[in-house]
């Protein structure tokens, strides 16, 4: 049975407070009071809030009889926070430290993540001590602390903070034993180098399993409550851990992604999914924690970014050592949300109108690697050149119908069922624009999608980069010269497709003896490999980039190549619901 998530949904301005407090400080939560407390959230327009019941330290922060309170506890902070903002109707989310609790593995040293080198992953410093989830931690204070909290608070959701094991794995005697049990063989680092996959596998399973304890924990208590951990419903995640999670998060912080696009790129794809997922920003200027704050403005445009897009907005912020928050904060906090407010009602459960498909894949890993240079660089791409778009993860896309036009980067993972499928889009009268070594099988040796492009895979160049042939009509914005792609272009045979440009190798490569002015030499010889193409295939187009532009673009920001591959597009999609002359820093998006 699906739970009630309508409250969820329709209750966009939601604030996060951290509060990962360790007990040195003197006064430590010594100025909290509740009615001020929430009153900060009442006056900025706020109507869902998540608060600690234990934070990173391992500190709780609510009436307990398990785990350790937080020593300069005097009240119940989580309680009283709770009871306060049922007053004013504001929802009430109660967030706890699952991954990282330095007060547990302290005094259990047994408890800590060991890596795979020997050593614990413990914090040096910093706040980031690690349990094992297959250490008795979980049975000894994980799940006593979940059911004490859930028998004792009628709170509204949960969220769960790093449910994964850090990178995926873990080689204490726990996990060890745990691994031989269910493998029948060894877990050791010389496993992870030779069988990766199945080392991270029994990762990953750990946190669904952790978490699907969790989860039927506090469904058999209250199971009316919204149960979420961190990063579930992201692009990639496994399907295990999302089945433990009634809603979404997804962090977006622009000083982590080095791009303020990170907003509407992650909001384009969760709207797809029949589950509410928040977009996470906050409102330090530099990641979480540093005592800054953004501008009204700033906020406005993030917060716009998101619920246009089809995201519920969160805006994380850090409660004080005393306990009280910065009034300041939520005057920002406060503007920003009556901006979102005058205009939330036209975003609330809006629905995009299709356009464009981009199917890609993206980081599993959770927190700890970059999202994909190709996905993003795509998703970035078509928004500076104001197309119409959603975001498909590999093989979740659904029946095409509506869509005009299919967008693959190289990182695409399809089966075989799903090229069927595009195959049958562009026979259909789609549009397909593939690039690099998307649908590349190394089984055969080719595209998957060989006879749709109208061209075969041969081999990569030897060079790290190449150049375009000037095409008249791709050219409009550029230089007529030929143009750099700082990537390593495909060598094809066309059986059908019509060459559109050719790749055009670097004079040479930089070498002793062979030194140019810039570590990228000039263009030399025109090849006869294609660099663009298109073929008709059935009633449909497919046009074929030989290199990795989405990924280049997104580290390089050559606009030459986004340009080029605009005008390719608006050459060849001619039914767009709409047409925008603005600049690339105005986002163009259609809801219904």
């Amino acid at each position: 049975m699906k739970k009630n998530d309508q409250w969820f949904r329709e209750n966009i301005r939601q604030v996060h407070i951290d509060f990962h407090m360790p007990e040195f400080p003197r006064d430590a939560i010594h100025n909290f009071n509740a009615q001020e407390f929430v009153a900060e959230f009442v006056r900025a327009k706020a109507n869902v809030i998540g608060v600690f019941t234990k934070c990173h330290f391992g500190n709780a922060f609510y009436d307990n009889t398990v785990g350790h309170r937080h020593s300069g506890l005097k009240e119940d902070f989580f309680g009283e926070v709770l009871a306060e903002a049922k007053k004013h109707d504001i929802k009430v989310i109660a967030y706890y430290s699952l991954g990282t609790d330095a007060h547990a593995v302290l005094n259990n040293p047994d408890w800590y993540q060991v890596d795979e080198f020997g050593k614990v992953r413990g914090s040096e410093g910093t706040v980031w001590e690690l349990p094992c989830l297959n250490s008795p931690y979980r049975e000894e204070l994980v799940i006593p602390q979940v059911k004490e909290i859930t028998e004792k608070y009628e709170m509204d959701g949960y969220l769960f903070d790093i449910p994964y094991l850090h990178n995926h794995y873990c080689f204490c005697n726990y996990c060890k034993k745990k691994f031989y049990e269910e493998h029948g063989q060894e877990l050791t680092p010389e496993l992870l180098k030779t069988n990766r996959e199945l080392v991270v596998g029994f990762g990953i399973d750990t946190a669904a399993r952790c978490m699907k304890e969790i989860y039927d924990v506090i469904r058999k208590i209250r199971p009316e409550v919204l149960v979420n951990c961190n990063g579930a419903w992201r692009m990639g995640e496994p399907a295990s851990v999302n089945a433990t999670s009634d809603y979404g998060l997804w962090e977006s912080q622009p000083s982590a992604t080095g791009s303020f696009l990170g907003h509407s790129i992650r909001a384009r794809h969760i709207r797809t999914l029949d589950v509410p997922v928040q977009i996470m920003t906050v409102r330090f200027t530099e990641g979480w924690g540093l005592m800054s704050c953004k501008t009204a403005e700033q906020l406005k445009f993030e917060f716009a970014c998101i619920m246009a897009n089809g995201g519920i907005i969160n805006i994380g912020d850090q409660v004080l050592p005393n306990g009280t928050l910065q009034s300041g904060v939520y005057d920002i906090i406060g503007e920003a949300f009556s901006f979102v407010e005058e205009r939330e009602a036209f975003c609330i459960g809006a629905k995009s109108v299709r356009g464009i498909a981009v199917i890609a894949d993206n980081t599993n890993n959770w927190y700890h690697d970059k999202d994909d240079a190709a996905t993003f660089g795509s998703a970035k791409m078509l928004i500076e050149g104001h197309h119409q778009f959603d975001l498909y993860y590999n093989n979740d896309f659904p029946d095409l119908t509506g869509y005009r036009a299919v967008v693959l980067p190289e990182n695409v993972k399809l089966s075989p069922e799903s090229a069927e499928r595009l195959r049958a889009f562009v026979q259909g009268g789609g549009l397909l624009l593939a690039e690099g070594s998307a649908t590349y099988s190394r089984e055969a040796k080719n595209f998957a999608l060989a006879d749709v492009l109208g061209l075969d895979y041969l081999e990569r160049t030897p060079y790290s980069f190449a150049y375009l042939t000037e095409r008249e009509e791709l050219w409009k914005g550029v230089a007529r010269i030929p143009q750099l792609v700082e990537g390593e272009f495909i060598k094809t045979v066309p059986t059908t497709a019509e060459t559109l440009s050719l790749i055009q190798w670097p004079l040479t490569v930089p070498a002793v003896n062979r030194a140019f002015r810039h570590p990228m030499p000039p263009a030399g010889l025109v090849s006869d490999f294609p660099a663009i193409s298109a073929n008709r295939y059935g009633q449909g187009t497919a046009l074929y980039i030989a290199a990795p532009v989405f990924r280049t673009y997104w580290n390089s920001n050559h606009f030459w190549v986004r340009r080029i591959v605009t005008n390719l597009l608006d050459l060849y999609d001619t039914g767009k619901t709409f047409e925008t002359d603005a600049p690339v820093d105005v986002e163009a998006n259609l809801m219904e």
